[in-house]
């Protein structure tokens, strides 16, 4: 009973901070239209960080600068426990808009509250990024610090040759290269999901093509830039639709999200694009075998796993007044 009232008291402390996070948003603007603040609204772009492991700031600031020097409004979203950072990062890059946003779906909420504000004030493109540790995975680090060089280059002309990729209609999402697999990696526990989520925004011919999901793919990782209207039916998701923590490793509503938002845009006949941090190039929707990095980095993972299940049993074994037998 008692556990029960926590998770209602979380669910509902989550609710209130969605809702006072949509407040901050809006009074953001109406104090930037009042008068300059720091660094008011250059345009119609806008990146959105999730800093959940704060040890990563650091490592990010590079690239926000860059982002920031060519014309890119900042978002970033603080969960609950690093709100306090916030005069950090305004300090650090002046015009950062910072939000309190609750971890649910890790980055994916946070992400969705913030892109619907930007939709809904004319912003055309935003590139999603989070400080991605993936620790179940083993090479999380890596494969962050990777997909963000590529999405963010270092080149000023190669990034703004994305943001201009970006302006044309028939774009939809442009991530980064390697990270585009196959829309039947662990689909059945996402199928039905992706599936409610993509129906009302398109045709029924087009939602068929989800019968053989050998035939799309999806970035993976949850890094990438998109047109804000080729995603726009995903926005508004309850947020209690997304479970507590500690998650599941798939299957959930977030899982589902991180395909739908790279789905979507395909269904709708949208060009993709993928970033090698030097060159932007169309891709074919049909997604590539996994990579093999993936999964060399999958199985390490499983050994490193399986070798702490053993340490552990050992260790048990051990214990006095243990039977070894």
């Amino acid at each position: 009973m008692r556990a029960r009232l926590r998770e209602q008291r979380t669910d509902l402390r989550d609710v209130l901070a969605v809702r006072a996070a949509r407040r901050h948003l809006d009074r953001l603007d109406r104090l930037d239209r009042r008068g300059p603040r720091g660094r008011p609204r250059t345009g119609d772009t806008a990146a959105v960080l999730h800093l959940y492991y704060a040890d990563v700031w650091p490592a990010l600031v590079p690239s926000l600068e860059r982002l920031a020097a060519a014309g890119v409004d900042l978002y970033v979203t603080l969960p609950r426990q690093h709100a306090h950072l916030a005069p950090e990062v305004e300090a650090a890059l002046p015009g950062t808009r910072c939000v309190t946003v609750p971890n649910r779906g890790r980055d994916v909420l946070p992400f969705l509250v913030v892109a619907e504000h930007l939709a809904d004030r004319g912003y055309v493109a935003a590139l999603k990024i989070h400080a991605k540790k993936s620790l179940h995975f083993g090479a999380g680090d890596v494969w962050r610090d990777q997909m963000i060089e590529q999405l963010v280059p270092t080149d000023p002309a190669i990034l703004a040759e994305l943001v201009e990729v970006l302006h044309r209609p028939d774009t939809g999402v442009i991530g980064p290269r390697g990270s585009y697999f196959a829309l039947s990696t662990y689909w059945a526990g996402n199928a039905d999901t992706v599936r409610r989520l993509v129906e009302p925004a398109v045709t029924p011919e087009a939602l068929s093509r989800l019968d053989d999901p050998r035939e799309l793919g999806f970035f993976a990782g949850t890094m990438f830039w998109t047109r804000l209207d080729a995603i726009r039916p995903l926005l508004r998701q309850d947020t209690l639709g997304f479970v507590r923590e500690p998650t599941p490793k798939d299957g959930t509503l977030a899982h589902a999200l991180e395909r739908a938002m790279t789905v979507l845009p395909e269904l709708l006949g949208r060009r993709q694009y993928d970033c090698d941090g030097t060159v932007i190039a169309p891709r074919a929707v049909r997604a590539d075998p996994l990579p093999q990095w993936y999964r060399d980095a999958t199985l390490a993972a499983k050994a490193e796993e399986a070798d702490k299940a053993a340490k552990a049993r050992r260790n048990r074994d051990r214990a006095p007044g243990t039977d070894p037998a």
